[in-house]
């Protein structure tokens, strides 16, 4: 298995008999060199340079291999495939990252090689995620503990595809809690769980705990999608500028800072739900327009597969703003991707409900309403159905259908679990 920087800069250290103190000379502090050792820090180029020279020997020694420029140009290679899958082309990008894979298990290099697995694993599904995901907590087995907490997202998310949701918060709670109690706070690894915790609790119905980890995850994020991709390709370009100039070092840097934006990238599905997650802490706090903000930004960026579901919500806020053409602008917008007989469903007809009754549209607002209850009842979403079951036995009431309505509610609060007279 091949070094990192850290271990060549360790063993190198320790051949001289220096300590980390006297390696990192006035400029750095004994702290630094320890997390660049243990491979919590990747150093700059100038930190490169200058621990090269404390130890008397060229930079390019220090990034291993016979050829670093070979080695640079396999990040780079990957970190063009991997803008291929967040483009949406998993189809061609697959068997490239396949190749890379078993390019970088050629040179013996098991980071780059875990990673593309964790790609790959990403972009699929079922078994043959599960076989990726796998490989790579074997190939990254013997990297520094922010790299093996890599594996870990994705592997609570197999967890999760397996019906075990609580051993998968927990593996995401574990992980968190060691990165810190022993040092490695490294920013994008934080980031990638803080999210991940965020959207599972969200998922699981906690608000609470997915918007605590939503704040501290959104005060992690460097921007959205398009900013991130600019700073992905700023830091390519310098890459290739200093791999012209035989600058490995301050290539080898560039690469690290592009790989940390490339996780962040990839974690925007899960970013929607820590929006999603503030969105609501802001509706409950009477913040409209800063619920109605996160909730357009979760839209955004979200998996297709939660976008009808967010729109709906959207639209809920809108209507409850008092702007009921934009809520049913979104609502018909949304409709042909709901799918019949679902919770979304009965959602759906919840929200055309509650704005045809702001039209003043009293039978169309019973006839969804009462779908809403209805459907609600069947799939036992007793969130639907409180919520619906108010609005239609007023409705009935006001239109002169009391005994319905007593029925209505009686029946509604039966299937919530109230005990009868």
């Amino acid at each position: 298995m091949s070094e990192s920087v850290g271990e060549r800069l360790r063993e190198l250290r320790t051949e001289r008999g220096l300590t980390q103190r006297e390696l990192a000379g006035p400029q750095y502090s004994a702290a630094y060199v320890s997390s660049v050792e243990t491979g919590a820090r990747t150093p700059s180029g100038d930190a490169l340079r200058f621990f090269a020279q404390q130890l008397g020997i060229d930079p390019d020694e220090l990034l291993g291999g016979s050829s670093p420029r070979e080695l640079l140009e396999l990040d780079l290679e990957l970190i063009e495939t991997a803008e291929r899958f967040l483009s949406g082309d998993a189809r061609r990008a697959t068997p490239r990252m396949q190749r890379i894979r078993r390019r970088a298990e050629r040179l013996d290099r098991p980071r780059q090689a875990g990673i593309a697995l964790l790609w790959l694993a990403g972009y699929s599904s079922g078994d043959i995620r599960t076989k990726y995901v796998a490989e790579a907590e074997t190939t990254l087995s013997g990297e520094p503990p922010p790299v093996r907490a890599m594996v870990v997202p994705l592997r609570a998310a197999v967890l999760s595809d397996w019906g075990e949701a609580q051993y998968s918060l927990h593996l995401l709670e574990t992980c968190h809690a060691e990165l810190l109690r022993d040092g490695y706070p490294q920013p994008s690894m934080l980031l990638t769980l803080r999210a991940c915790l965020a959207e599972r609790h969200l998922r699981q119905g906690d608000l609470d705990r997915a918007a605590e980890y939503a704040e501290s995850a959104l005060r992690l994020t460097r921007g959205g999608p398009a900013v991130l991709a600019e700073l992905t390709r700023s830091h390519v370009e310098v890459c290739r500028s200093h791999l012209a100039a035989d600058r490995f070092a301050d290539a080898a840097a560039s690469v690290a800072a592009a790989y940390d934006l490339m996780q962040e990238r990839a974690l925007h599905p899960a970013m929607a739900h820590c929006l999603l997650a503030r969105a609501r802490v802001r509706g409950r706090a009477g913040d409209v327009e800063g619920a109605l903000a996160d909730l357009g930004a979760a839209r955004e960026t979200a998996w297709p597969d939660d976008v009808p579901a967010i729109t709906v919500e959207l639209a809920a806020e809108y209507l409850a703003a008092g702007r009921p053409e934009t809520a049913g602008a979104l609502l018909d917008q949304v409709r042909p991707a709901v799918v019949a007989g679902t919770a979304l469903a009965a959602e759906l007809r919840l929200q055309l409900g509650s704005l045809a009754r702001a039209r003043g549209d009293a039978r169309g607002a019973a006839e969804n309403l009462r779908a809403a209850v209805e459907l609600a009842t069947g799939l036992g979403a007793r969130g639907v159905l409180a919520r619906a079951l108010r609005p239609l036995s007023e409705l009935l009431g006001e239109t002169g259908r009391q005994e319905e309505a007593a029925n209505v509610l009686r029946n509604g609060l039966l299937a919530l679990g109230a005990e009868a007279d």
